[in-house]
């Protein structure tokens, strides 16, 4: 089938597509991550690398699944791996659909990319598409042009992909008739079926054969290790953590020590060197800006005379610093600069530059009422940190005794007794800790978090042992004879003389209490019968032979009265088109699993570790 698709669809015009397509980028939407992303390649899907960009965003999308599935509040810390299992298996799915999409021949002219970047929103002010805008989303999300082309040519590849399959779905039109028949067959069918609890023989268990069972399970008759132990919890409330006056002051202060100055947006009038003849030139052309230049007209002259072909159409706009954007030669001419201020010129590299200064976006500064609180709650934090570290650090792996732990904490502990690993509640990793622990000693923290913590001491412990077989010998009585009804209900399935006669089957064999059921023409939709028995039911076996089938622990015996050929024509109409849905997806999940498979994507992937430490 694939190599159908691949000759088909190659001879269609792609483009085609593009006006019904209902294109969906997912990547123009700002970013809600704040990494400072760099263009060297995040991770790689057989010979496509796969950008930073690309990658957390991919893996934002996962995020907000889960949030929408689980709520806004969820916790993801603890789900990362996931996260990055499905972000990995979605760019893997991905690049598949583009390789084949590669693989047909076809092209996007960049043309065709560039003016649809341009119309959208993200880059348009006023409808119009704005230099600035783009410019800044490359800044902000350190992406060059052919990187933000790039990834969109990729979902675009995607997306034509998915058109382009779907397109073929008449392909399929054949196998659907053969599908409408298979589920519009009917049979009719007797059938009985028998387990164990059929069986009514009675058996007698020797002792030797109750020891022989005991002593090959001893694992199933163990009594796990039981402890006691008690925990003491320690948090900012009950360890009574105070801040001062004079600390909050301090704090304060440090505060706005961290303000950083306001950040200054700035324009430029350039005037290059080498566009003149002489130096002389060059000086003249200076002078004669400098001397009339002001605030008033600043914009009107870079649009006559400055040289930066970059900045004419943005009015010399060069955007914002925040003293450590430019060149040293710039920042100290900004930092003197008020906003409308116009500079002298400012030479750098040899050429000549007039800077505006059109913005100045000052940091908000919190006054002491408002910050009070937030700087409480750190402080609050650092302490109970630092105290967390002395007690951890003296309780420990330590032996101090109960009490006197307690009374030097003045707080009670929590008594759990006779608690057995997997019987607590807590962590798989806070299991391992209290019970690795040394009698009459502390171990480490467990239950960590950011306001509290416990520690457990532990009491006493009853080593794990065996339950003599005098205590559970009936219990082993009822398993050895489970074991040889199974035995028997095995002996009556390999008999060749089973049969629909009740009172005959019950004559030859010590079975009882089922019952020989007959059901008329059911279909494979079926809900009176378990899937397993429908599908043998389905097998296509002989009208009017005993079949017989074990399915787990069960035997199944049936014959099929009679069988009737599917009519297509029978499923209502209404039913028509959910099932044409339902065959197209499944041919198309089918195909997508083969081209998968073929280029075995799941074995070429990598991520550059250099990069994904820096970004962690």
């Amino acid at each position: 089938m694939i190599s159908f698709l691949r000759d088909r669809l190659q001879g269609i015009v792609a483009f085609s597509f593009l006006g019904i397509v209902a294109l969906t980028f997912m990547f123009l939407g700002l970013p809600t991550f704040t990494q400072n992303f760099n263009t060297n390649d995040y991770a790689q899907v057989g010979e496509y690398g796969i950008s930073q960009s690309e990658y957390f965003r991919t893996r934002n999308i996962v995020e907000e699944n889960i949030r929408e599935q689980f709520g806004q509040q969820i916790d993801l810390a603890p789900l990362n791996d996931f996260i990055d299992q499905r972000a990995r298996s979605s760019l893997i799915e991905k690049y598949t659909l583009v390789k084949f999409f590669d693989e047909l021949g076809l092209e996007i002219p960049s043309s065709y990319l560039e003016n649809e970047l341009a119309k959208n929103e993200v880059f348009q002010v006023d409808g119009q598409f704005n230099q600035d805008a783009f410019k800044n989303y490359l800044i902000n999300f350190n992406l060059s042009k052919d990187d933000l082309v790039n990834d969109f040519a990729s979902d675009l590849k995607l997306n034509l992909t998915v058109a382009l399959l779907n397109s073929t779905a008449n392909i399929f039109n054949s196998s659907l008739d053969q599908y409408l028949e298979l589920l519009t067959e009917r049979r009719s069918i007797q059938f009985f079926e028998l387990s164990k609890d059929n069986v009514i023989k009675e058996f007698d268990v020797s002792q030797d054969e109750l020891n022989t069972f005991y002593q090959s399970n001893l694992d199933f008759y163990q009594v796990p290790e039981k402890r006691t132990f008690a925990t003491i919890k320690f948090s900012k409330e009950n360890l009574a953590i105070e801040v001062s006056d004079e600390e909050l002051d301090q704090a304060y202060e440090s505060y706005l020590q961290t303000i950083p100055a306001g950040e200054k947006r700035v324009s430029h009038l350039m005037v290059i060197s080498d566009n003149y003849e002489t130096n002389q030139e060059f000086t003249e052309k200076v002078n004669s800006i400098e001397t009339v230049l002001t605030a008033n007209n600043f914009e009107d002259y870079v649009v006559t005379d400055s040289e930066d072909e970059g900045t004419l159409d943005i009015g010399g706009d060069l955007g914002f610093t925040d003293g450590q954007i430019f060149p040293a030669e710039f920042e100290q001419v900004i930092a003197s600069l008020d906003v409308n201020a116009v500079s002298k010129a400012v030479f750098y590299e040899g050429n000549a530059h007039f800077l505006k200064v059109t913005e100045i976006d000052e940091p908000i500064v919190l006054s002491f009422d408002e910050k009070a609180q937030d700087l409480r709650d750190e402080l609050e934090d650092i302490k109970f940190e630092d105290l967390s570290l002395s007690i951890l650090s003296n309780l420990s792996g330590s032996s101090l005794e109960l009490a006197e732990a307690e009374n030097v904490y003045g707080i009670s502990s929590e008594l759990l007794t006779d608690i057995s690993f997997g019987d607590n509640g807590l962590s798989a990793g806070d299991q391992s800790t209290v019970f690795t622990a040394a009698l009459k000693q502390w171990t480490d923290p467990i239950e960590e978090r950011q306001d509290s913590f416990k520690i457990a001491y532990v009491v006493s412990l009853m080593p794990a042992k065996t339950i003599p077989l005098e205590s559970v010998l009936e219990e082993v009585r009822g398993v050895v004879v489970d074991q040889k009804r199974n035995e028997y209900l095995e002996e009556v399935f390999a008999d060749d003389g089973l049969s629909f006669d009740e009172a005959g089957l019950k004559e030859l064999y010590a079975i009882d209490n089922f019952k020989i059921e007959e059901f008329k023409n059911i279909n494979r939709t079926t809900s009176l019968l378990a899937n397993d028995l429908v599908n043998l039911v389905f097998n296509e076996p002989m009208v009017g032979t005993v079949e017989k089938q074990l399915l787990g622990d069960k035997l199944f015996v049936f014959s099929v009265l009679a069988r009737n050929q599917g009519d297509k024509s029978s499923v209502p109409v209404e039913d028509l088109e959910a099932i044409k849905n339902e065959s197209r997806s499944s041919q198309l999940q089918s195909v997508f699993n083969t081209l998968r498979l073929e280029y075995g994507y799941d074995d070429k992937y990598s991520v550059n570790t250099i990069i994904a430490n820096q970004t962690s």
